[in-house]
């Protein structure tokens, strides 16, 4: 057994389908997008019926592989984790940074090659609900409107990748976030929006540090291609913000 094998095998503690674990979460999965809309009574009526996990992970445990095969789903009820691709001169490359209530590689659960894209490790204690496939494949056929959230989760999903592939063929962050912003006014049809993303989600989308967008964006603002407050953008250039793209 290698360190790394040890690492993830010393977990905290596992609790098994502990109802009462679960109501102290339910209104972090309420938040999930697979129990968008679903009440807080159904989502715990549904939890009932099918076998579930609540793992506690300590700071630095491996939670997931490389390369494993994904047969659960986990939502991370409580701390932080961290997805990661690690090289054999063991050199990683950060991919994501993922809070409550998210859920860990949801869209390979399913599928041909349903495998870790990533390791994923515990950034901090974390505790995570894990269902099981076939346990899943039951929450499905219960309720319609989960079967929705889900579908909904991997198409969203499928669109990032296809956004993030697009972004890295652009050299620069200006004409990454510069793509960004005049597709989102495009789709409000409007140069005032708020942006769906935190800045750390769109640095980890560009493949860039978050501090080095932050301050191409205030570059942007104090040079009057565009006003930032928060989330909340106006374009006062749009042929500026085209040339950057070019």
């Amino acid at each position: 057994m290698n360190a790394a094998t040890n690492k993830r095998n010393s977990h905290n503690s596992i609790q098994s389908c502990n109802d009462k674990f679960i109501l102290l979460y339910l209104d972090v999965l309420q938040t999930n997008n697979l129990f968008r809309n679903v009440e807080t009574s159904v989502i715990e009526t549904l939890l009932t019926k099918i076998r579930h996990q609540i793992w506690t992970y300590q700071k630095g445990n491996i939670i997931a592989f490389r390369g494993e095969v994904c047969d659960s789903l986990r939502i991370i009820l409580k701390g932080s984790v961290v997805g990661e691709i690690i090289d054999s001169q063991g050199k990683s490359l950060h991919v994501e940074t993922l809070t409550p209530p998210n859920s860990i590689s949801p869209a390979f659960l399913f599928g041909s090659h349903n495998l870790m894209p990533v390791s994923v490790s515990a950034m901090e204690k974390t505790i995570i609900l894990q269902i099981f496939k076939h346990d899943f494949l039951i929450l499905l056929r219960e309720n319609e409107m989960i079967l929705k959230n889900y579908l909904d989760m991997i198409s969203d999903r499928v669109y990032l990748l296809t956004q993030k592939i697009e972004m890295l063929g652009l050299q620069s962050i200006r004409g990454k976030f510069a793509q960004y912003l005049l597709k989102s006014a495009e789709q409000e049809n409007q140069m005032e929006f708020m942006i769906k993303h935190t800045q750390s989600e769109l640095a980890n989308m560009f493949g860039v540090s978050r501090p080095a967008l932050a301050r191409v964006i205030r570059e942007m603002h104090n040079e009057g291609v565009l006003t930032a407050k928060g989330r909340k953008i106006t374009i006062t250039d749009k042929q500026l913000l085209q040339k950057m793209i070019k």
